[in-house]
């Protein structure tokens, strides 16, 4: 695959973008005095600051290296991972579920598991969010490789270390508000990036009308066109779509994922938990277009190199090869920086979210019940390096197992989303959900999860089951075990789900939990 030598003003403009971010990020860590500094930002964080986060901790290197791929190999249906996945449960989230987590005053989704149903439902979430979170740096980090080994041809191995080493050393002294403050500023930066990545390639192509004529008269692209695509369709037929992903994965991703909550967890108050979404969701509107328009622009620009996807085809190449065919210097150096704010954003946010619930879910409950606050913040710190290594050593299998980056970091995803789903829902709106139907409906929802994902060399299921459908009946499996499991016990004392339900809100922050106070 052709390659380029970076001329001086794109490596300029790169490493000015390095030295920003992480300037930033060692300005705002002067501040860090605390574990709640640390791990919330102090609960300083405004509105706007927030809102910038959740976008770019959702869309990142993963997604523009992933989306471009899939939209190369599935067309427009991939916009409904914002469209159905994310602006709708965004706004159903900001109206009913992120105030109501800001006044539990919780530092983790877990923690709130813990306080609603009891410490073993509290700790086997937090394991498997940690696991999930190795297994998205994973993702990230071959995305990042993809990328330089694509365009500069560097070494796979080099490109993840490189990368490791610069998101480390500014999330391991800064904490959450040093990770917000570079996540907006790496906001603009990546909108800015996409923009000319689209502009440049709909230039190349002679406009939307003529890449929608030159796709639709390909004979393997014949739903690529369709939002919904038929019911027979091999990975996203539409009854999947809807009640997977719009129904179980976008709700729970948006609701209960600790890189996703932490944000709002850090604003100022529970309104501004609320507006950080809204806003949050008023920016992803644009953001379907951006992420999927290069891999369609590829099928026109780069059939003949990459030509149909297959069995052994490879996604993460389109968006490098597009850059290298499309952007002149200066031009490219940008868009690179703007690559490297997704990877950057992605990275930060799921270190530390990772590193918060490892320190608030199994250190302080487990090992060290009276830890001082000093010692949890250099606990949270020690842990970024490690988290960050484990993510290193995950991200060769990851490479070799999956079509995709973005495929990899979903079917991850719909092991866990079904089961936290269901749970986040009987805890916060049924007075009789307790911690039996809740430990029923996590093991049934996980276990249904696992034997759907490997239900081909388990049944032999030719294909597999689509991850939209794993989520879904795990999801179904978790309702049911609830339901069953909270009928073999007493309900709780109705005195103590007090600011645990909708139904019995706190109108003041509650006050922490023992082990979360500092």
């Amino acid at each position: 695959m052709e390659t380029l030598d970076l001329g001086a003003l794109d490596l300029g403009l790169i490493v000015c973008y390095l030295l920003a971010v992480g300037l930033l990020g060692l300005w705002f860590s002067r501040g860090v005095k605390t574990g709640k500094d640390f791990f919330l930002a102090g609960r300083s964080l405004p509105w706007w600051a927030a809102g910038l986060s959740l976008v770019v901790s959702d869309i990142g290197a993963k997604d523009m290296i992933g989306l471009a791929g899939d939209g190369y190999r599935f067309g427009v249906v991939m916009m409904n991972f914002d469209f159905l996945g994310c602006i709708f449960p965004v706004l159903i989230a900001a109206f009913l579920f992120m105030p109501f987590l800001w006044l539990a005053n919780v530092y983790t989704v877990p923690e709130y598991h813990g306080l609603r149903y009891n410490a073993v439902v509290r700790t086997f979430f937090s394991g498997l969010w940690v696991l999930f979170m190795v297994g998205t740096l994973a993702t990230i980090f071959v995305s990042a490789a993809s990328m330089f080994e694509g365009i500069l041809g560097w070494g796979f191995w080099f490109s993840v270390g490189l990368t490791a080493c610069v998101v480390g050393l500014y999330t391991t002294v800064g904490g959450l508000k040093a990770v917000v403050v570079t996540d907006a500023f790496s906001c603009v930066v990546l909108i800015l990036g996409a923009a000319i990545i689209c502009i440049s390639g709909l230039s190349e192509v002679g406009g939307v009308g003529a890449l929608k004529e030159a796709i639709a008269s390909k004979t393997w692209t014949q739903d690529h066109l369709t939002l919904l695509p038929p019911a027979d369709h091999s990975h996203y037929p539409w009854p999947a779509v809807v009640l997977g992903l719009g129904f179980v994965l976008g709700p729970a991703y948006w609701m209960g994922n600790q890189a996703i909550v932490q944000r709002t967890l850090g604003t100022r108050s529970a309104a501004e938990a609320r507006a950080s979404y809204v806003f949050c969701a008023a920016i992803k509107m644009f953001f379907p277009l951006l992420l999927v328009l290069p891999g369609l622009i590829g099928i026109v620009l780069l059939e003949k190199e990459l030509g149909s996807p297959g069995e052994t085809w490879d996604g993460n190449r389109v968006l490098p090869m597009l850059l290298v065919r499309l952007l002149p210097s200066g031009i490219l150096g940008l868009v690179i920086g703007a690559f490297l704010a997704g990877v950057l954003s992605n990275l930060d946010s799921y270190v530390n979210a990772a590193s918060t619930m490892l320190v608030h879910d199994f250190y302080r409950p487990w090992i060290r019940p009276q830890a001082e606050d000093a010692q949890c913040l250099r606990v949270g710190r020690c842990l970024v390096p490690v988290l960050l290594m484990a993510g290193v050593a995950v991200s060769y299998p990851v490479k070799q197992g999956f079509g995709s980056v973005f495929e990899a970091f979903q079917t991850f995803l719909s092991f866990i989303q079904g089961p936290l789903l269901a749970l986040l829902l009987f805890g916060m709106l049924s007075r009789r959900a307790n911690s039996t139907g809740a430990l029923m409906g996590m093991v049934a929802g996980v276990l249904v999860a696992v034997l759907l994902t490997f239900s081909e060399s388990l049944f032999g299921v030719k294909g597999g089951i689509s991850f939209l459908w794993v989520a879904w009946w795990s999801f179904v499996a978790s309702l049911l075990g609830v339901l069953v499991g909270s009928f073999l016990a007493p309900p709780p004392h109705p005195g103590d789900l007090t600011g645990l339900m909708m139904g019995r809100p706190n109108e003041e922050p509650r006050k922490p939990s023992k082990e979360a106070a500092g």
